[in-house]
Protein backbone atom coordinates (compact mmCIF):
# COMPACT_ATOMS: atom_id res chain seq x y z
CA UNK A 1 0.00 0.00 0.00
CA UNK A 2 2.49 2.52 0.74
CA UNK A 3 4.38 1.78 -2.16
CA UNK A 4 1.43 2.07 -4.25
CA UNK A 5 0.50 5.49 -2.22
CA UNK A 6 3.84 6.89 -3.45
CA UNK A 7 3.63 5.54 -6.95
CA UNK A 8 0.39 8.27 -7.04
CA UNK A 9 1.68 11.03 -5.56
CA UNK A 10 4.71 10.85 -7.92
CA UNK A 11 2.33 10.81 -10.89
CA UNK A 12 0.32 13.88 -9.51
CA UNK A 13 3.76 15.60 -8.45
CA UNK A 14 4.96 14.62 -11.97
CA UNK A 15 1.58 15.85 -13.43
CA UNK A 16 1.34 19.49 -11.57
CA UNK A 17 5.46 20.49 -12.36
CA UNK A 18 4.98 20.72 -15.91
CA UNK A 19 2.52 23.08 -18.04
CA UNK A 20 0.42 21.81 -20.62
CA UNK A 21 2.37 22.68 -23.59
CA UNK A 22 5.21 20.31 -22.37
CA UNK A 23 3.05 17.03 -22.30
CA UNK A 24 0.86 17.23 -20.15
CA UNK A 25 -2.92 16.18 -20.91
CA UNK A 26 -5.91 16.40 -18.58
CA UNK A 27 -8.75 14.23 -19.86
CA UNK A 28 -11.70 11.54 -18.50
CA UNK A 29 -15.81 11.19 -18.46
CA UNK A 30 -18.87 11.54 -15.91
CA UNK A 31 -21.50 8.84 -17.15
CA UNK A 32 -24.36 8.81 -15.05
CA UNK A 33 -28.10 6.88 -15.78
CA UNK A 34 -30.94 4.42 -14.62
CA UNK A 35 -32.03 1.18 -16.00
CA UNK A 36 -34.31 -1.52 -14.62
CA UNK A 37 -35.74 -4.92 -15.21
CA UNK A 38 -38.85 -5.45 -17.04
CA UNK A 39 -39.01 -9.16 -16.66
CA UNK A 40 -42.18 -10.62 -15.04
CA UNK A 41 -40.00 -13.23 -13.15
CA UNK A 42 -37.56 -10.58 -11.24
CA UNK A 43 -34.46 -10.64 -10.41
CA UNK A 44 -33.09 -10.71 -6.53
CA UNK A 45 -29.83 -9.24 -4.94
CA UNK A 46 -28.60 -13.13 -5.12
CA UNK A 47 -28.96 -13.97 -8.72
CA UNK A 48 -26.58 -13.85 -11.24
CA UNK A 49 -28.78 -11.19 -13.46
CA UNK A 50 -29.71 -8.31 -11.26
CA UNK A 51 -32.24 -5.41 -11.74
CA UNK A 52 -29.98 -2.81 -13.00
CA UNK A 53 -27.99 -4.90 -15.60
CA UNK A 54 -26.59 -1.87 -17.79
CA UNK A 55 -23.41 -3.69 -19.50
CA UNK A 56 -24.39 -5.85 -23.05
CA UNK A 57 -21.53 -7.39 -25.35
CA UNK A 58 -20.79 -5.78 -28.44
CA UNK A 59 -21.15 -2.54 -28.22
CA UNK A 60 -20.75 -0.32 -24.53
CA UNK A 61 -24.80 0.82 -24.39
CA UNK A 62 -25.10 2.12 -20.72
CA UNK A 63 -22.34 0.91 -18.44
CA UNK A 64 -22.15 1.39 -14.70
CA UNK A 65 -22.55 4.79 -13.93
CA UNK A 66 -18.81 6.20 -13.36
CA UNK A 67 -16.24 9.55 -13.33
CA UNK A 68 -13.25 9.36 -14.79
CA UNK A 69 -9.63 11.65 -14.55
CA UNK A 70 -6.46 10.98 -16.84
CA UNK A 71 -3.38 12.68 -15.96
CA UNK A 72 -1.23 11.94 -18.64
CA UNK A 73 2.27 13.18 -19.32
CA UNK A 74 4.66 12.08 -22.18
CA UNK A 75 8.16 13.99 -21.94
CA UNK A 76 11.26 12.84 -24.63
CA UNK A 77 12.72 10.83 -21.62
CA UNK A 78 9.44 9.64 -20.03
CA UNK A 79 6.22 10.54 -18.21
CA UNK A 80 3.51 9.68 -16.50
CA UNK A 81 -0.17 7.66 -16.41
CA UNK A 82 -2.55 8.10 -13.84
CA UNK A 83 -6.53 6.98 -14.00
CA UNK A 84 -8.93 7.45 -11.06
CA UNK A 85 -11.90 6.06 -11.62
CA UNK A 86 -14.98 5.80 -9.06
CA UNK A 87 -18.35 4.02 -9.75
CA UNK A 88 -21.18 6.05 -8.54
CA UNK A 89 -23.30 3.36 -8.33
CA UNK A 90 -20.82 2.14 -5.60
CA UNK A 91 -22.00 3.14 -2.15
CA UNK A 92 -18.53 2.41 -0.75
CA UNK A 93 -16.12 6.18 0.02
CA UNK A 94 -13.29 7.03 -2.32
CA UNK A 95 -10.55 4.32 -1.81
CA UNK A 96 -7.16 3.57 -2.87
CA UNK A 97 -9.06 0.89 -5.37
CA UNK A 98 -10.52 3.30 -7.26
CA UNK A 99 -7.06 4.44 -8.52
CA UNK A 100 -7.57 2.28 -11.47
CA UNK A 101 -3.33 3.11 -13.07
CA UNK A 102 -0.53 5.06 -11.58
CA UNK A 103 2.58 4.31 -13.54
CA UNK A 104 5.53 6.04 -14.56
CA UNK A 105 8.41 5.26 -17.29
CA UNK A 106 11.79 6.21 -18.26
CA UNK A 107 12.82 5.75 -22.30
CA UNK A 108 16.25 5.27 -22.67
CA UNK A 109 18.02 5.20 -26.82
CA UNK A 110 15.64 7.48 -28.39
CA UNK A 111 12.36 4.77 -26.90
CA UNK A 112 14.41 1.34 -27.70
CA UNK A 113 14.14 0.45 -24.02
CA UNK A 114 11.74 1.85 -21.97
CA UNK A 115 11.63 1.07 -18.28
CA UNK A 116 7.90 0.94 -15.95
CA UNK A 117 7.09 1.24 -12.80
CA UNK A 118 3.86 1.42 -10.46
CA UNK A 119 -0.02 0.45 -11.69
CA UNK A 120 0.87 -0.60 -14.93
CA UNK A 121 -0.97 -0.19 -18.18
CA UNK A 122 0.04 -2.05 -21.28
CA UNK A 123 0.90 0.10 -23.80
CA UNK A 124 2.91 -1.78 -26.33
CA UNK A 125 1.64 -5.90 -26.26
CA UNK A 126 -2.28 -6.11 -25.45
CA UNK A 127 -4.07 -8.07 -27.88
CA UNK A 128 -6.45 -6.74 -30.75
CA UNK A 129 -9.17 -8.80 -30.71
CA UNK A 130 -12.61 -8.07 -28.67
CA UNK A 131 -11.21 -10.05 -25.38
CA UNK A 132 -8.24 -7.48 -25.57
CA UNK A 133 -6.41 -9.06 -22.99
CA UNK A 134 -2.83 -8.04 -21.42
CA UNK A 135 -1.32 -9.07 -18.42
CA UNK A 136 -1.90 -5.53 -17.17
CA UNK A 137 -5.52 -5.59 -14.68
CA UNK A 138 -6.24 -7.78 -12.06
CA UNK A 139 -10.13 -9.00 -12.77
CA UNK A 140 -10.37 -6.80 -15.72
CA UNK A 141 -10.43 -3.61 -13.48
CA UNK A 142 -7.87 -2.45 -11.43
CA UNK A 143 -4.14 -2.48 -13.10
CA UNK A 144 -1.44 -4.86 -11.52
CA UNK A 145 1.46 -3.19 -9.41
CA UNK A 146 5.13 -3.67 -10.56
CA UNK A 147 7.48 -3.17 -13.25
CA UNK A 148 8.25 -4.09 -16.60
CA UNK A 149 11.35 -3.65 -19.07
CA UNK A 150 10.10 -2.90 -22.95
CA UNK A 151 12.23 -3.42 -25.63
CA UNK A 152 12.02 -2.19 -29.30
CA UNK A 153 14.82 -4.15 -31.63
CA UNK A 154 12.76 -2.52 -34.78
CA UNK A 155 10.16 -0.24 -35.24
CA UNK A 156 6.92 -1.62 -34.86
CA UNK A 157 8.18 -4.92 -32.72
CA UNK A 158 7.88 -4.86 -28.90
CA UNK A 159 9.02 -7.29 -26.54
CA UNK A 160 8.00 -7.35 -22.71
CA UNK A 161 9.10 -8.88 -19.26
CA UNK A 162 7.50 -7.65 -15.86
CA UNK A 163 7.37 -8.90 -12.36
CA UNK A 164 3.51 -8.07 -10.86
CA UNK A 165 0.63 -8.53 -8.69
CA UNK A 166 -1.18 -10.04 -11.81
CA UNK A 167 -1.19 -13.65 -10.52
CA UNK A 168 1.41 -14.90 -8.04
CA UNK A 169 2.11 -17.94 -5.19
CA UNK A 170 1.45 -16.97 -1.37
CA UNK A 171 3.04 -17.67 1.57
CA UNK A 172 0.43 -20.70 3.46
CA UNK A 173 -1.58 -18.40 5.62
CA UNK A 174 -2.74 -19.59 9.23
CA UNK A 175 -4.32 -17.19 11.53
CA UNK A 176 -3.08 -19.14 14.49
CA UNK A 177 0.82 -18.20 14.05
CA UNK A 178 0.38 -14.34 14.31
CA UNK A 179 -0.64 -14.25 17.86
CA UNK A 180 1.74 -13.14 20.43
CA UNK A 181 2.57 -15.20 23.11
CA UNK A 182 1.07 -18.40 22.48
CA UNK A 183 2.76 -21.43 21.98
CA UNK A 184 1.91 -21.94 17.92
CA UNK A 185 3.21 -18.20 17.17
CA UNK A 186 6.17 -17.98 14.42
CA UNK A 187 7.74 -14.71 13.74
CA UNK A 188 8.78 -15.73 10.54
CA UNK A 189 5.91 -17.18 9.78
CA UNK A 190 3.86 -14.39 11.16
CA UNK A 191 5.86 -12.09 8.76
CA UNK A 192 5.02 -14.05 5.78
CA UNK A 193 1.09 -15.32 6.55
CA UNK A 194 -0.22 -14.88 3.42
CA UNK A 195 1.66 -12.94 1.54
CA UNK A 196 2.97 -12.84 -2.02
CA UNK A 197 6.20 -15.06 -2.87
CA UNK A 198 8.64 -13.76 -4.48
CA UNK A 199 9.10 -16.46 -7.30
CA UNK A 200 8.68 -17.36 -11.58
CA UNK A 201 4.72 -16.79 -10.70
CA UNK A 202 5.02 -12.84 -10.42
CA UNK A 203 6.49 -13.27 -13.98
CA UNK A 204 5.15 -12.89 -17.52
CA UNK A 205 6.74 -12.00 -20.99
CA UNK A 206 4.86 -10.81 -23.85
CA UNK A 207 5.67 -9.42 -27.69
CA UNK A 208 3.49 -7.87 -30.36
CA UNK A 209 4.46 -6.76 -33.88
CA UNK A 210 2.27 -3.46 -35.21
CA UNK A 211 2.53 -3.06 -39.07
CA UNK A 212 0.52 -1.22 -41.40
CA UNK A 213 -0.87 -4.20 -42.82
CA UNK A 214 -1.17 -6.34 -39.83
CA UNK A 215 -0.64 -7.00 -36.16
CA UNK A 216 0.14 -9.99 -34.07
CA UNK A 217 0.53 -9.78 -30.52
CA UNK A 218 0.96 -12.66 -27.50
CA UNK A 219 1.91 -13.48 -23.98
CA UNK A 220 2.83 -16.07 -21.25
CA UNK A 221 2.19 -15.49 -17.64
CA UNK A 222 4.27 -18.21 -15.47
CA UNK A 223 1.04 -19.00 -13.41
CA UNK A 224 0.00 -20.44 -16.37
CA UNK A 225 -2.08 -18.02 -18.30
CA UNK A 226 -1.13 -17.17 -22.17
CA UNK A 227 -2.86 -15.07 -24.64
CA UNK A 228 -2.16 -14.40 -28.53
CA UNK A 229 -4.09 -12.59 -31.51
CA UNK A 230 -3.99 -11.60 -34.76
CA UNK A 231 -5.26 -8.25 -36.52
CA UNK A 232 -5.90 -7.58 -40.14
CA UNK A 233 -5.21 -4.17 -41.60
CA UNK A 234 -4.58 -4.10 -44.91
CA UNK A 235 -8.05 -3.11 -46.20
CA UNK A 236 -9.54 0.18 -45.73
CA UNK A 237 -12.35 0.45 -43.16
CA UNK A 238 -12.59 -3.01 -42.63
CA UNK A 239 -11.45 -4.58 -39.04
CA UNK A 240 -10.72 -8.43 -38.90
CA UNK A 241 -9.22 -9.73 -35.65
CA UNK A 242 -8.99 -12.92 -33.98
CA UNK A 243 -7.58 -14.38 -30.28
CA UNK A 244 -6.93 -16.54 -27.85
CA UNK A 245 -6.88 -16.75 -24.10
CA UNK A 246 -6.29 -19.68 -22.04
CA UNK A 247 -6.40 -19.59 -18.18
CA UNK A 248 -4.86 -23.43 -16.35
CA UNK A 249 -3.63 -21.16 -13.76
CA UNK A 250 -4.33 -21.71 -9.77
CA UNK A 251 -6.14 -18.42 -8.59
CA UNK A 252 -6.07 -16.95 -5.16
CA UNK A 253 -8.18 -14.55 -2.99
CA UNK A 254 -7.16 -10.90 -2.93
CA UNK A 255 -5.44 -11.77 0.70
CA UNK A 256 -3.77 -15.13 0.40
CA UNK A 257 -5.70 -16.86 2.36
CA UNK A 258 -7.06 -20.00 -0.09
CA UNK A 259 -6.93 -20.73 -3.68
CA UNK A 260 -10.05 -19.88 -5.46
CA UNK A 261 -10.23 -22.64 -7.66
CA UNK A 262 -8.64 -25.48 -5.07
CA UNK A 263 -11.85 -27.09 -5.41
CA UNK A 264 -14.45 -25.92 -7.40
CA UNK A 265 -12.45 -23.73 -9.56
CA UNK A 266 -12.25 -23.32 -14.03
CA UNK A 267 -9.85 -24.17 -16.04
CA UNK A 268 -10.44 -22.69 -19.49
CA UNK A 269 -9.95 -21.73 -23.51
CA UNK A 270 -11.68 -19.08 -25.01
CA UNK A 271 -11.40 -17.65 -28.59
CA UNK A 272 -13.34 -15.15 -30.55
CA UNK A 273 -13.26 -13.55 -34.00
CA UNK A 274 -14.28 -9.77 -35.13
CA UNK A 275 -14.92 -8.55 -38.42
CA UNK A 276 -15.95 -4.87 -39.07
CA UNK A 277 -16.56 -2.86 -41.95
CA UNK A 278 -17.64 0.87 -41.94
CA UNK A 279 -19.31 2.69 -44.85
CA UNK A 280 -19.89 6.04 -43.46
CA UNK A 281 -23.04 6.69 -42.70
CA UNK A 282 -23.17 2.81 -41.57
CA UNK A 283 -21.16 0.83 -39.55
CA UNK A 284 -21.81 -3.19 -39.04
CA UNK A 285 -19.90 -6.24 -37.57
CA UNK A 286 -20.31 -9.63 -35.95
CA UNK A 287 -18.11 -11.02 -33.09
CA UNK A 288 -17.99 -14.77 -32.38
CA UNK A 289 -17.07 -15.96 -29.06
CA UNK A 290 -16.34 -20.15 -28.00
CA UNK A 291 -15.79 -20.85 -24.71
CA UNK A 292 -14.95 -24.32 -23.20
CA UNK A 293 -13.99 -24.66 -19.40
CA UNK A 294 -12.83 -27.65 -16.88
CA UNK A 295 -15.75 -30.01 -16.35
CA UNK A 296 -15.30 -29.06 -12.10
CA UNK A 297 -16.29 -25.78 -12.20
CA UNK A 298 -20.02 -27.07 -13.02
CA UNK A 299 -20.13 -29.84 -10.92
CA UNK A 300 -22.93 -27.85 -9.16
CA UNK A 301 -25.05 -26.81 -12.17
CA UNK A 302 -23.03 -23.45 -12.16
CA UNK A 303 -23.29 -22.70 -15.94
CA UNK A 304 -22.05 -23.93 -19.63
CA UNK A 305 -18.92 -26.01 -19.67
CA UNK A 306 -18.62 -25.22 -23.24
CA UNK A 307 -20.83 -22.63 -25.05
CA UNK A 308 -20.26 -20.27 -27.79
CA UNK A 309 -22.36 -17.30 -28.74
CA UNK A 310 -22.48 -15.15 -31.66
CA UNK A 311 -22.91 -11.10 -31.66
CA UNK A 312 -24.17 -9.08 -34.92
CA UNK A 313 -24.55 -5.32 -34.60
CA UNK A 314 -24.88 -2.29 -36.34
CA UNK A 315 -25.01 1.18 -36.79
CA UNK A 316 -26.33 4.11 -38.66
CA UNK A 317 -25.58 7.56 -38.40
CA UNK A 318 -29.07 9.18 -39.17
CA UNK A 319 -27.89 12.61 -38.59
CA UNK A 320 -25.35 14.65 -36.57
CA UNK A 321 -27.58 14.37 -33.82
CA UNK A 322 -29.19 10.86 -34.01
CA UNK A 323 -27.51 7.73 -34.28
CA UNK A 324 -29.01 4.69 -34.26
CA UNK A 325 -27.77 1.24 -33.39
CA UNK A 326 -28.66 -2.54 -32.96
CA UNK A 327 -27.17 -5.80 -31.71
CA UNK A 328 -28.47 -9.13 -31.45
CA UNK A 329 -26.72 -12.12 -29.22
CA UNK A 330 -27.17 -16.20 -29.84
CA UNK A 331 -26.15 -18.03 -26.82
CA UNK A 332 -25.40 -21.39 -28.25
CA UNK A 333 -25.00 -24.60 -25.34
CA UNK A 334 -22.79 -27.09 -27.18
CA UNK A 335 -22.38 -29.52 -24.38
CA UNK A 336 -24.73 -30.41 -22.11
CA UNK A 337 -24.71 -33.43 -19.17
CA UNK A 338 -27.60 -33.27 -16.85
CA UNK A 339 -26.63 -35.46 -14.12
CA UNK A 340 -23.43 -33.41 -14.11
CA UNK A 341 -24.89 -29.90 -14.42
CA UNK A 342 -28.42 -30.25 -13.32
CA UNK A 343 -31.18 -28.46 -15.55
CA UNK A 344 -29.83 -28.08 -19.24
CA UNK A 345 -29.31 -24.17 -20.22
CA UNK A 346 -31.28 -23.93 -23.71
CA UNK A 347 -30.16 -21.82 -26.85
CA UNK A 348 -31.75 -18.22 -26.32
CA UNK A 349 -31.62 -14.74 -28.52
CA UNK A 350 -31.22 -11.22 -27.46
CA UNK A 351 -31.94 -8.09 -28.87
CA UNK A 352 -31.18 -4.37 -27.74
CA UNK A 353 -31.93 -1.59 -29.93
CA UNK A 354 -30.98 1.89 -29.42
CA UNK A 355 -30.79 5.13 -30.14
CA UNK A 356 -28.10 7.55 -29.63
CA UNK A 357 -28.80 11.36 -29.03
CA UNK A 358 -25.04 13.61 -29.53
CA UNK A 359 -25.22 16.83 -28.37
CA UNK A 360 -21.83 17.12 -29.39
CA UNK A 361 -18.63 15.32 -29.80
CA UNK A 362 -18.31 15.34 -26.58
CA UNK A 363 -21.77 15.04 -24.41
CA UNK A 364 -24.20 12.16 -25.62
CA UNK A 365 -27.51 10.75 -24.10
CA UNK A 366 -28.01 7.11 -24.94
CA UNK A 367 -31.76 4.71 -25.03
CA UNK A 368 -31.61 1.25 -25.12
CA UNK A 369 -33.94 -1.55 -24.66
CA UNK A 370 -32.90 -5.32 -24.18
CA UNK A 371 -35.16 -8.19 -25.01
CA UNK A 372 -34.16 -12.12 -24.00
CA UNK A 373 -36.07 -15.15 -25.73
CA UNK A 374 -35.62 -16.68 -22.30
CA UNK A 375 -35.94 -14.40 -19.52
CA UNK A 376 -34.74 -17.18 -16.61
CA UNK A 377 -31.36 -16.91 -18.28
CA UNK A 378 -31.41 -13.24 -18.82
CA UNK A 379 -34.13 -10.79 -18.07
CA UNK A 380 -35.84 -7.97 -20.48
CA UNK A 381 -34.34 -4.28 -19.49
CA UNK A 382 -34.26 -0.98 -20.46
CA UNK A 383 -32.04 2.10 -19.41
CA UNK A 384 -31.08 6.01 -20.38
CA UNK A 385 -27.28 7.01 -19.64
CA UNK A 386 -25.49 10.77 -20.09
CA UNK A 387 -22.02 10.73 -20.76
CA UNK A 388 -19.90 13.66 -20.93
CA UNK A 389 -16.29 13.45 -22.05
CA UNK A 390 -13.92 16.17 -21.31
Amino acid sequence: MKKLIATTAAALLAAATVSAGDGLKVSGFVRGGISGDLSDNVANAKEDKAIGTTYLLGTNWGAASAARLNVNYDGENGGVMFRFQHNLTDTNSFGMGDVRSAMAYANFFDGAVIVEGGKLVDRFTAADDDIGFAFDKINGDVNTLGTRLVIRPIEGLYLTVAGTDFNPDYYDYDSKYTTEGTSDYDAKKARRNGKPKFGAKLLSVSAKYDSEMFAVAGGVHFSGIFYGSFAYKGIENLTFAAGLLGDYADHWDSDGKKMVDADDGTKYLATDVVLEYTADPVLFGVIGYVYIADDKYFADGAGDPWFSKVTPYLQYKLSDIVTLQAESTLYVPEAWDEKKYGDRKDMYVTVTPAVVFNASENALVNVWLHVSTDTDQEHHATGVSVKYTF
